[in-house]
């Protein structure tokens, strides 16, 4: 029986119940590809407020670093109004202890948290690649399985046509 007989024939219960379970599995094929864009733009999201994030500290340390070296500025300028030798260099002492402590500080809490974001940025992009990777790989899987389903249903038609003919 050619396909062009198959078509000019009306729908049995079998072609039915076939085209429907086709039309499922075409249905499931595409809340599975919303789910696939849905999780891309998940991580597109994650991947901004990461980058969000990553500016907003090194506005943070650009902000102050700017009022260190103007406090610092303020600080000598005060110290270099005062006349006293002794007290002048008791201060700039005390400046220079300060300066030491405070680079301590940025070293101990700084540069953990660019690590830290560093890596979680290149994590978030290892991570995107590979879900594209998988999930391109799903959808090429899909397209595949979903054509060999076509032609299974196709063959059971025309197999049903042609041990129970219909009227």
């Amino acid at each position: 029986m050619s396909n062009v007989e198959t078509k000019n024939q009306k729908p049995n219960g079998v072609d039915l119940i076939l085209d429907g379970w086709l039309n499922s599995f075409k249905v499931f094929q595409s809340f599975q590809t919303e789910i696939a864009e849905k999780s891309l733009q998940h991580l597109h999201t994650q991947r901004d407020i990461l980058n969000s994030t990553r500016e907003t500290l090194s506005k943070i340390e650009e902000d102050k670093n700017k009022f260190e070296v103007e406090w610092k500025a303020v600080l000598q300028n005060t110290i270099k109004s005062i006349n006293n030798e002794q007290i002048e260099r008791l201060l700039s002492t005390w400046v220079n202890q300060i300066d030491e402590i405070n680079n301590s500080v940025k070293e101990i809490s700084g540069l953990p948290n660019q690590a830290i974001l560093d890596l979680f940025a290149q994590s978030q992009v290892q991570l995107e690649a590979n879900v594209k990777t998988a999930l391109e790989q799903q959808q090429k899987n899909s397209v595949e399985v979903f054509k060999k389903i076509e032609l299974l249903t196709e063959q059971i038609k025309q197999a049903h046509h042609v041990l129970l003919p219909t009227v």
